[in-house]
């Protein structure tokens, strides 16, 4: 059965345990990451798009959400397809996680 991983009780960091602002500082608020390779994506991206029109978002980027949903298309027909439900396939760093784990992440 596959989960979130941020479910999951070994992996309560999310499978992106840090989420960095340009200025170099990490998101603690909750957050979900996206891929354009994930084959919900364009589906979802068109979701976001629709509900931000509905809520009075700027037109401009209501049309970027759904030009980002074009564009992961295009890379999904490329041959770029990623698996979501696919188990961890790296090694977990520890100073990572640890890290995750001093700023009280969203699910840790």
């Amino acid at each position: 059965m596959a989960r979130l991983w941020k479910k999951n009780p070994s992996t309560p960091e999310g499978k992106y345990p840090i989420v960095l602002r340009r200025d170099g500082t990490p998101l603690t608020t909750p957050y979900l990451v996206i891929t354009l390779t994930d084959p919900a994506a364009p589906g979802a991206f068109r979701g976001y798009a629709d509900a931000a029109e509905f809520l009075g978002y700027d037109q401009t980027f209501v049309e970027d959400m759904r030009a980002l949903a074009v564009e992961a298309e295009q890379l999904q027909a490329a041959g770029h397809i990623g698996d979501p439900e696919a188990p961890p396939h790296r090694t977990d760093d520890p100073v990572v996680l640890a890290w995750a784990r001093s700023l009280r992440c969203p699910g840790c």
